[in-house]
């Protein structure tokens, strides 16, 4: 019988291994990025990236295309284009967990939403129907106004999601209260990656990638390990949550965000220059920040090329071996239902599938 990593896809496999001692993450992900970019057009790189990284295709189309931009010393403005894309790839993004990946970790035997519900989704038939998805977002996930469902969040999210969860007006609403027994008493401490909020931090971001190829899987700031996600957005001043239940609620405050007027402010982005012929982007994205490093040359005087590439996303900082999660796993019985483990796992969201590893006689534990 083959083993769990031998089976995993391309996109690898994350193995969570409950009450051993740290790492108790293990990762087959790679770094495709670097591996099928080096040497293409610098034009064809955001396509490239939005193909090989599918699942938030717009994202990196948009990271791809202002880091290209910065490394060529154009213009770093972020457009209206951008920002709309990258908030209806998030929306559809999360929209797609909420009603898929939800329910497969914490069946509810009420079938009126997940899978069924999304069928009637404007926004997962048509990529840019934000406005029009509104109304089915309203009624179908928040079972209110957005613009009130975000009020109600801002003036005190933990009081409010847990009357909102209780009350089970939508379907989401049920499954979060039928989740929150299990992260009752959880909590860690949440370093906020925020380093997007500052060039100097920025630069010093470039400089790992640009000098350590293995910086990308491993990622460290400040000398330390850190978090994203719809829990740490800039715009947000409830970020940081230490309760892991919020970090999971977290999800649903970034759709009623998302989908309210005005929602293509939420997320931020931008790009800058780092070097000569290399630049960095960076857009808060469906699972956190996401950034891009891009170094280009030219042959000549040809059309530039990609000397070298980066793609940093949030799925390294938030299933670190050292991070906060695996922390959280570490304290988690060495006999932890691999039910509650992907329960706990899917407040910090991987990208790819997250399987649990059954104990072993002699393994080390806390």
């Amino acid at each position: 019988m083959r083993s769990p990593t031998e089976t995993a896809d391309l996109g690898g496999l994350i193995t969570a291994r409950p009450g051993q001692s740290l790492p108790t993450l293990a990762s087959t992900r790679r770094e495709w990025a670097a591996q099928v970019a080096c040497g293409r057009p610098a034009h064809a790189l955001p396509g490239l990236l939005s193909s090989l990284y599918a699942l938030c295709g717009g994202a990196h189309r948009v990271a791809a295309r202002l880091a290209v931009a910065a490394a060529l010393g154009e213009p770093s403005a972020v457009h209206a284009e951008d920002r709309e894309v990258l908030r209806a790839d998030t929306l559809r993004e999360h929209l797609r967990r909420i009603g898929l990946d939800w329910p497969r970790v914490l069946p509810l035997a009420d079938d009126g939403g997940g899978p069924a519900a999304l069928a009637s989704c404007p926004l997962l038939r048509d990529p840019s129907a934000v406005a029009a998805s509104l109304d089915w977002i309203e009624q179908q996930v928040l079972g209110m106004p957005a613009a009130k469902w975000r009020a109600r969040w801002d003036a005190g999210p933990e009081a409010f999601v847990a009357e909102w969860a209780e009350q089970g007006a939508t379907w989401a609403a049920r499954w979060l209260h039928a989740a929150r027994p299990a992260f009752l008493g959880l909590s860690a401490p949440c370093m906020a990656l925020a380093a997007h909020a500052s060039p100097h931090e920025l630069e010093h971001l470039a400089a790992h990638l640009r000098a350590d190829d293995g910086f990308a899987l491993q990622p460290l700031w400040r000398g330390h390990t850190a978090e994203t996600g719809p829990w740490t957005r800039l715009a947000d001043r409830h970020g940081g949550h230490a309760s892991v239940f919020m970090r999971l609620a977290a999800r649903l405050a970034d759709v009623a965000h998302l989908a309210a007027p005005g929602g293509e402010d939420w997320l931020a982005l931008g790009a800058v220059r780092v070097g000569p012929a290399e630049g960095l982007a960076w857009c808060e994205m469906a699972r956190g920040l996401l950034l891009h490093w891009v170094r280009l040359d030219r042959l000549g005087d040809g059309e530039p090329r990609v000397a070298a590439v980066h793609v940093l996303a949030p799925t390294e900082w938030n299933f670190h071996p050292y991070g906060a999660f695996a922390r959280l796993l570490s304290d988690l019985p060495r006999q932890a239902a691999p039910a509650r483990v992907e329960l706990l796992g899917a407040a910090f969201d991987p990208c790819v599938r997250l399987a649990v590893e059954p104990p072993s006689e002699g393994a080390c534990t806390r």
